[in-house]
């Protein structure tokens, strides 16, 4: 990995590791001290943590697919606007498969050392995907 550029290694990120829930290649391109500030679901902060959160969405969305649309980078950052889509067809955080399709947009930052993401912050559309999942009722 050495000499590779932070935003080559952020697509490799979303290319060779989420989308296909490659683990090894999970643990090859995010740092042993990874810090994770999108925590969710009191899931660890951490690389073991990182794994565990996309292996649970695994579960639930089975078809899980990370699109990067755009890429910027500056100094040690990396900003990615990425596609995500799924179809709910396994239990997800207590919730029955839907059946429903989703796709969202999701906003990250990356910090990157000596090759490897080391921290990570994100904004993900949550609402915009139980919305389209139809797991609640809709708003009037």
């Amino acid at each position: 990995m050495a000499g590779q550029s932070g935003a080559s290694l952020v697509r490799r990120y979303y290319d060779d590791a989420l989308t296909p829930g490659n683990w090894a290649a999970l643990d090859a391109l995010v740092a042993p001290d990874f810090v994770e500030h999108e925590v969710l679901w009191g899931i660890p902060a951490t690389r073991a943590g990182l794994r565990q959160k996309y292996e649970l969405l695994r579960i639930g969305f089975p078809d899980l697919r990370f699109d990067v649309e755009d890429l910027l980078m500056d100094e040690d950052k990396v900003v990615a606007r990425v596609s995500v889509s799924g179809t709910h067809s396994g239990a997800f955080m207590g919730q029955p498969p839907t059946g429903q399709h989703f796709s969202v947009t999701s906003i990250n930052i990356f910090r990157v050392r000596s090759g490897q993401i080391v921290e990570h912050w994100g904004v993900f559309d949550q609402m915009g995907m139980l919305a389209q999942l139809r797991v609640f009722p809709s708003i009037r």
